[in-house]
């Protein structure tokens, strides 16, 4: 009778390995400090009790749980590399600063349309265990994971047949204290390649290769511009920049896998982005409303930035991951018109803007900022609105699909109003 599986945290992924060990009948208990598992409690005497542990993402290094366990060198893993020991096909691993989620749905939308069995899973939200225990577990079949780098930190026993990793920028230092341990994290996915992998990585990766002195003979590092490109219609998104960038690297590595092009481009040119990434909400009079709310970090903003044409108004704020901020300000203050600024970073991020840019505005409420923008707005011809924060959502937002939510509702009520008085001044 084999030992319990000990899995720590209680949400979507820990729930899903729990499932999975069940289906293999093996007992699972579930460790979580807020009282949602099976123990609120673990110590150094339980260790014995299990041979094998699997940690949720939130579960960072320093945690005194996971220092307990890794000391006892038992096996130690993410809810990814414990799913990937079940799963029979090949795996496709993205990562990367950003862009990962859309292409983690592109390729999966292109394994489709090329008659392959394919399922997406990982860091959006379906556990790749869940994805184990569906149908679509089978020889063959190609499982699209996305791996953020908290999962990429216990990758040990995932095996990888590819990896796409898009770019690297400043994003939670709040967790990792350096770019160079950021790096780190997600550098062990290159020790989850098999032999005769496939790797794809963007310049920015490559630069950080380099420095690191981390290397791997099979990485193929994109063009900016790969020659898929060039039959895309010319309405689809991956003509658009920041897309048009990432899409290069997916291309390569689609034809480093030698599947068929017209899949890859046929997917894209039908490809919507999910939500917050980029959408025009609304129009009001010449004031176009832009929801980023995805862009949770500095190279995301920066990117939604240079996209937009025309004078900007920016609303951004939230919670600091880490991060030079001071640096990022001065990179923002030259490329908009006006900063409204919202949430526990906005009085720092105001300070840092006023050397750059000489209207800075701070709300406290999130809702009050998109308001005042609007009206600021109205007052500058051709105006853009653009909600592309550059922090997490928390201290006001469970998620940045939830802060992306309201912003819609507020930007749609604003203009359904009677007597709206920035659309007034504009129409």
């Amino acid at each position: 009778m084999p030992k319990p599986l000990a899995i720590f945290g209680a949400g979507l992924s820990a729930q899903a390995a729990r499932r999975l060990a069940q289906s293999q009948g093996q007992e699972a208990v579930l460790f979580d400090e807020r009282g949602s598992g099976d123990c609120n409690e673990f110590t150094e005497a339980d260790i014995d009790r299990f041979d094998e542990f699997v940690f949720s993402p939130g579960f960072a290094e320093n945690h005194p749980w996971r220092q307990l366990v890794e000391t006892s060198k038992l096996p130690c893993m993410s809810e990814l590399a414990y799913a990937a020991k079940s799963w029979k096909g090949q795996i496709i691993a993205i990562t990367g600063t950003n862009g990962k989620s859309t292409l983690t749905a592109l390729l999966n939308k292109a394994l489709d349309q090329a008659g392959e069995v394919a399922v997406s899973a990982g860091n959006i939200g379906y556990p790749f265990s869940d994805a184990v225990l569906s149908e679509s577990n089978q020889e063959g079949a190609y499982a699209v994971l996305e791996i953020s780098s908290f999962q990429a930190e216990l990758a040990d026993g995932l095996e990888l047949d590819a990896l796409l990793w898009t770019n690297f920028a400043e994003d939670h230092l709040d967790r990792y204290h350096s770019m160079a341990r950021y790096f780190k994290a997600k550098a062990k996915l290159f020790d989850c390649l098999k032999p005769n992998a496939i790797c794809v990585v963007g310049p920015q990766v490559a630069e950080w290769m380099a420095n690191q002195r981390k290397a791997f003979d099979g990485c193929s590092i994109a063009h900016e511009v790969a020659d898929l490109v060039l039959q895309l219609d010319a309405d689809s998104v991956f003509q658009r920049f920041p897309y048009s960038k990432n899409f290069s690297l997916a291309a390569e590595l689609w034809c480093l896998m030698d599947l068929p092009p017209a899949a890859l481009i046929e997917a894209a040119n039908a490809f919507v982005l999910p939500p917050h990434r980029l959408d025009v909400v609304a129009e009001c009079g010449s004031v176009r409303f832009w929801n980023d709310s995805k862009a949770t970090n500095f190279h995301a903003t920066l990117a939604a930035l240079r996209s937009i044409d025309g004078p900007i108004v920016w609303i951004g704020g939230g919670r600091a991951k880490g991060g030079d901020v001071e640096a990022f300000a001065q990179q923002v203050g030259p490329q908009v018109n006006m900063a409204v600024l919202y949430g526990e970073v906005a009085e720092r991020l105001a300070k840092a803007l006023k050397g750059s840019l000489g209207s800075v505005h701070v709300y406290e409420c999130f809702d009050h900022a998109i308001a005042a923008a609007a009206e600021f707005a109205a007052k500058v011809p051709h105006a853009n609105v653009l909600l592309s924060p550059g922090f997490a959502s928390y201290d006001q937002f469970d998620s940045f699909d939830a802060r992306g939510k309201n912003f819609n509702d507020m930007v749609l009520s604003l203009k359904n109003a009677r007597k709206p008085s920035y659309c007034h001044s504009i129409e």
